[in-house]
């Protein structure tokens, strides 16, 4: 199968390179080079600008700004650079690191792109840990001599926050089932727990290992030089040179003449490659009347229609967790997932006949267990419609994230993946003794048995209500097990071994049968199109339906009612803001028995330094 998928795409980069040329290569600027004074087109290298911020939903195509790419169109640009003959190589222009998934499918088709002929360059003034996984891709990689390069080692902090909530006199109530399932125990434990501390430590000798390979792979050089450069941490270039970790320690104007000697003459560096920039918003605003056409697009922009030819759809799934509908900031971004809004993405592909396979694509740490079980079954009703689904994971695809995609058709995960994590939690808050400390004292009626026992603000969460929500965690528990086992095809008991909601890496979960291909995005699209029985190059549609722009207001609304703290916006700036907004669930969760209550959800949320 993956030879025939592999094949189809060749042949389709062959004929798209044939149209792609026809229509650019006229356009490129000329330069004097030969004899008899004919003017020859100039080499067009592309500046191909990677950061951090990268969209994993829907593409939001702001008419009065410049076109925002998602992920998927950021790796097809890379992918019409590579079979573009008019395109003689990529600049890379290095932000800030796309995470450890992503940068392995942009790494994939970087190497695509290689392999096409593009000679990739980079100047970098600073070379670092993170940046190095695609700087060492380069044919030609230089750092100035006085440039910096910190091959620091990988670190994940963690914040045990028991003792600051404590001078509040403040306690979390954290109940889990499974030995490895320590979500929450940053609020409720002064220090890490030995379940923690291995998990997070198995985590990160995979992804050393990982990054020594693809350093080394890509460089051309032994992992054993990686890793002494390593042990070194601020490494001198010149030593760098040495070592063929980079090609040149040169200053900026000396590299601009290395380019132009190895592209044979002064080069047009192509920015913002097949994207709308500034000078086409401001050319078509040229009119008086532009802006009136505009309006109209912005404010209530008009819904994509499904193909009505054969299609793949895909399904972003990103963001924890949560009963309702997903809500959105006021660029678009998801920053939870609703389960009724990926119901109903995944029920407009049911019932149109031109979707014959679906992808769905999660970056979630899970959340709620009664939200992920509902999308679940909405996976389960697409592939009873005769529609197989790929779950393609992103960088983190654990609990409630695994729990949606444990009954499709085939997961798909990178090496670096962090997945599984197959176990459930509940944290209660206990504000019962700051409440009296500030004079608040809390009376309680109740009618029917257990009534004043399921009060957790007079005395803080009851021995009763901790014990009823524990049986139900172990049915939720024990529900999940059976379903992995059903949809993995595996034994329950060698389900519960893997279980215990331990987190693995992709590669990791491959190994033990809970992931069935290593690889990314354009490979799971590839194997949901070879399941639906339609051509690699079928056509896409991407779901849920972007948000216009007064339901993005009316989304993104209710977080300005917070006035952030200092302390807050200090959590903020270290990296840890996912951490702040589990706690603030946690102080406004309502009832001790609610839906959402007990949580499929990653043990930890640390931040990679």
């Amino acid at each position: 199968m993956q030879a025939i998928r592999t094949a189809a795409k060749l042949l389709l980069a062959g004929a798209s390179a044939i149209a792609l040329t026809a229509s650019v290569v006229s356009a490129a600027p000329l330069i004097e080079g030969e004899p008899d004074g004919t003017e020859v087109p100039r080499p067009r290298v592309v500046e191909l600008v990677i950061t951090s911020n990268t969209s994993e939903e829907p593409p939001v195509d702001n008419p009065l700004g410049p076109s925002r790419l998602n992920f998927r169109q950021k790796l097809g640009q890379i992918r019409d650079i590579a079979e573009d003959d008019s395109i003689a190589g990529i600049s890379l222009k290095i932000k800030s690191a796309p995470g450890w998934a992503k940068t392995y499918d942009m790494l994939d088709e970087l190497r695509a792109a290689k392999a096409a002929g593009k000679q990739i360059i980079c100047y970098v003034e600073t070379l670092t840990r993170s940046n190095a996984m695609i700087a060492s891709m380069a044919d030609l990689l230089v750092v100035p001599p006085s440039g910096m390069i910190v091959m620091e080692g990988i670190t994940a902090e963690l914040m045990y926050l028991k003792d600051m909530f404590s001078k509040l006199d403040m306690r979390f109530e954290v109940l889990h089932i499974g030995d490895f399932k320590t979500a929450y125990e940053d609020f409720a434990k002064e220090s890490m727990s030995e379940g923690q501390r291995d998990t997070l430590a198995a985590i990160l000798d995979e992804y050393y290992g990982e990054l020594l390979e693809l350093i080394a792979g890509n460089r051309g050089i032994s992992q054993e030089a990686v890793g002494s450069m390593f042990e070194e941490m601020f490494v001198d270039p010149q030593s760098a040179v040495d070592a063929g970790l980079i090609d040149a320690t040169i200053y900026r104007d000396e590299y601009d003449a290395l380019v132009e000697h190895r592209f044979g003459g002064k080069i047009d560096l192509v920015k913002n490659y097949g994207e709308r920039t500034k000078e086409d918003i401001e050319k078509m605003l040229e009119s008086p009347f532009a802006l009136f056409t505009l309006l109209p697009q912005l404010l209530n922009p008009p819904k994509a229609e499904a193909p009505d030819e054969p299609y793949v759809a895909i399904v972003y799934a990103s963001g924890a967790i949560a009963s309702g509908k997903s809500q959105s900031d006021f660029q678009g971004n998801v920053s939870q997932m609703g389960s009724e809004t990926i119901v109903a993405a995944l029920e407009k592909t049911i019932d149109d006949d031109n979707c014959k396979a679906v992808v769905l694509r999660v970056n979630s740490p899970g959340g709620s267990a009664l939200a992920s079980d509902m999308i679940y079954r909405a996976v389960k009703r697409v592939q009873e419609a005769g529609k197989p689904v790929v779950s393609s994971m992103g960088s983190v695809a654990a609990s409630g994230g695994y729990w949606i995609s444990m009954g499709c058709d085939a997961i798909v995960a990178q090496p670096s993946t962090i997945t599984g994590s197959i176990g459930v939690v509940s944290m209660l808050p206990d504000m019962s003794e700051t409440l009296k400390m500030m004079g608040v004292n809390v009376q309680v009626v109740a009618r029917g048995p257990h009534g004043e026992q399921m009060s957790i603000l007079k005395d803080g969460p009851s021995p009763l209500l901790k014990g009823k929500i524990t049986s139900w965690m172990e049915s939720v528990y024990d529900d999940f097990i059976n379903k992995v086992a059903a949809g993995r095809k595996l034994p329950v008991e060698r389900v519960r071994q893997l279980a215990q909601g331990r987190a693995w890496t992709g590669r990791a979960a491959f190994e033990n049968g809970l992931v069935d291909e290593l690889g990314g995005l354009e490979e799971s699209l590839d194997l949901a199109a070879a399941l639906g029985g339609v051509s690699p190059d079928a056509a896409l549609m991407e779901y849920p339906e972007v948000p216009n722009f007064l339901e993005q207001i009316e989304d993104a609304m209710g977080g300005m009612v917070h006035v952030a703290t200092p302390a807050e916006e200090l959590l903020e700036m270290l990296g840890f803001g996912s951490l702040l907004n589990t706690a603030r669930a946690a102080m406004a969760s309502g009832p001790a028995i609610s839906p959402d209550r007990v949580q499929a959800i990653l043990p930890f949320q640390f931040v990679i330094r």
